[in-house]
């Protein structure tokens, strides 16, 4: 297929003729993410003969109105053999083919089971990265795309399969999105500005573009509220109003062995968990030293069974001892029924006769059930990203400060916190409406983002007031922590939450 190629900004050039595995096309409104995005997909479908496509959006509805009618408007028909709304595929006359996904319904199961040569994702802000990390493992799954033979006889070193020797069509995972929050996924993979910004990934961003459109319509966009015209006209990613928190980039921290020997030796140590049997299950750990919270370490895995769960907390907590163990209230519902009784996550994380896969005894965890007021806790939470002549800076030590803060995941320290810093900076109210321009939020959380460390945060700041408590008291009689303290001086061969695990 001969293609006429003519680009209006250089970002859609750079874009278009990227060879990068992962790619991303950030900015404004108007400035051609979504015409060049399927461009280059039609340029792909139709230069490598059964070649397997899949463009994505988070939802049917604007899958449908927008990027697939973007595509369909500009392919020309005697190209098309068929196209099935209804089961999302269409198939063009040289056996490519394109599946037309909606994130928000597509299962796992489903993306598991996709072997595509190339996705682009439209709107990708609006993607979970859990499902966009499964997806992206799906990338160059299949291999029956062919190399016409023109172009291996013009390129004698075309790339192939060290294996088989098969010529290997290009597979690129494209991502075209509008600005969202620096805690965004896509910006801490892709923003050159983002300090862990993955190696070998491609970014380009362009402002709206005044040669797309009328100059009237240009104009009226400048008349809406800042934060309107900084993400959609300048394309500049940066904090929303919308956001619930903001964590001062001081707030996350290096990890070094200094840092968490202190915390080991001097601070008063906490869990937390947030259980999921569907969704993933995450338990932070945290300290109270010198004045302020440290998040140390985060465990965040998905689909395991409880015993699982029991195994990889226990062993990543190191014999440490632990003030308080906090848990979502939920867990202690009786939903299930287990030996003729009424049972719950609370008591299968605290049963004695869970083994793991090799048959060995799962240390129990007891929880005690965090305070789950929302509205409260948001305001604790902030006063804590405050900067406050209370706090001191743990490495600096400079004032003011914080008073709350998140050991960073790295590959030496691959423990450390990734989501639950990414968490609480997405957080946001639900939008309401839009009046000019100018976005109107309820006091609602949106709860389409991903929550799962948040939470763990949330129960640890209402167990607890905005100033940290560093003492170490014995608990009192009667308490629940008091019944742990008898029962591992009962049975020391089960060790249980506040004693060394």
């Amino acid at each position: 297929m001969d293609l006429q190629v003519s680009f209006r900004n250089p970002a859609q050039k750079e874009f278009y003729y990227s060879t990068a595995r992962n790619q991303c096309f950030s900015g404004a409104f108007n400035n051609g993410k979504s015409f060049c995005g399927c461009l280059k997909c039609l340029t792909l479908l139709m230069s490598f003969p059964n070649y397997r496509m899949a463009i994505a959006r988070q939802t049917y509805k604007d899958l449908k109105i927008t990027t697939m009618q973007t595509f369909l408007k500009m392919c020309p028909s005697e190209l098309i053999a068929s196209h099935n709304e209804q089961d999302g595929v269409t198939s063009l006359t040289n056996s490519s083919l394109i599946y037309w996904l909606h994130l928000d319904k597509v299962d796992e199961k489903t993306l598991r089971g996709l072997e595509v040569n190339s996705y682009l994702v439209d709107q990708a802000e609006e993607t979970d990265e859990k499902t966009m990390d499964i997806l992206d493992a799906r990338l160059g799954r299949w291999d029956g795309a062919i190399v016409p033979d023109a172009m291996l006889e013009a390129n004698p070193d075309w790339p192939r399969d060290p294996i088989s020797n098969k010529p290997l069509v290009p597979s690129y995972g494209m991502l075209l999105t509008n600005p969202d929050t620096e805690f965004h996924y896509i910006y801490r993979k892709y923003h050159p500005d983002s300090p862990d910004r993955k190696k070998g990934y491609f970014y380009t961003e362009g402002e709206w573009d005044k040669t797309l459109g009328s100059r009237e319509t240009y104009d009226e966009a400048l008349t809406k509220d800042q934060e309107w015209v900084d993400k959609y006209v300048l394309g500049k990613w940066g904090r929303s109003s919308a956001a619930i928190h903001f964590l001062d980039k001081s707030g996350i921290l290096e990890p070094n062995e200094e840092l968490l020997e202190r915390i080991r030796s001097k601070g008063n140590l906490f869990r937390v968990l947030d259980h999921g049997d569907s969704a993933p299950t995450c338990c932070l750990w945290f300290a109270a030293i010198d004045g302020i919270y440290i998040c140390y370490r985060e465990y965040y895995v998905p689909g395991q069974v409880i015993s699982r769960h029991r195994k990889a907390i226990h062993d990543l907590s190191e014999n440490e001892e632990y003030s308080g163990n906090y848990a979502d209230p939920q867990i202690q519902k009786t939903t299930a029924q287990k030996d003729g009784g009424f049972w719950s996550v609370r008591k299968e994380y605290m049963s004695d006769d869970l083994k793991d896969d090799l048959g060995n005894p799962v240390p129990a965890l007891f929880w005690t059930m965090a305070d789950n007021n929302e509205f409260a806790t948001r305001n604790r939470i902030n006063e804590l990203l405050k900067k406050s002549l209370r706090f001191k800076h743990p490495v600096s030590g400079e004032t003011p400060a914080i008073g709350i803060y998140f050991i960073k995941k790295t590959p030496e320290y691959p423990n450390g916190c990734q989501h639950a810093i990414s968490q609480i900076g997405a957080q946001r109210k639900k939008l309401i409406g839009q009046i000019e321009g100018k976005s109107f939020y309820s006091d609602e959380r949106e709860d389409s983002i991903t929550d799962h460390a948040y939470d763990c945060i949330r129960y640890f700041v209402a167990m607890h007031g905005t100033q940290p408590q560093e003492s170490r008291r014995r608990p009192p009689k009667n308490s629940f922590a008091y019944y742990n303290m008898l029962l591992q001086m009962r049975n020391s061969q089960v060790p249980v939450a506040g004693s060394v695990q």
